[in-house]
């Protein structure tokens, strides 16, 4: 199974933060093109973000020259969609909003 992390990035004179991608034996397959910025869509949720963003500078710093080539794409097992798991648990399409 793939995972993630946020890994600090040496990149034209500067310091940044990118997501890492992992495959099962914890090998760099990829990295997100651009440089994340933290976000929350509560402070509990900016703070766990934040977090994991300092979580990175605990880590070795990375170059480009760490990640596989791009153009390479790893192999990904795809779950089901959502209409498909919706479809399973029976749910209607609608999605309930709050009142």
């Amino acid at each position: 199974m793939m995972h993630w992390d946020y890994r600090v990035f040496w990149e034209e004179g500067g310091y940044t933060i990118r997501t890492v991608y992992y495959d099962d034996r914890g090998a760099i397959v990829a990295c997100s093109e651009k440089p994340i910025e933290p976000f929350g869509e509560s402070l509990e949720e900016l703070q766990d973000e934040l977090n994991l963003l300092q979580a990175a500078l605990k880590k070795k710093v990375l170059s480009a020259a760490d990640v596989p080539d791009q153009k390479v794409r790893p192999k990904v097992k795809r779950g089901k969609s959502l209409q498909a798991v919706r479809q399973q648990l029976s749910l209607d399409a609608e999605v309930a909003t709050e009142g």
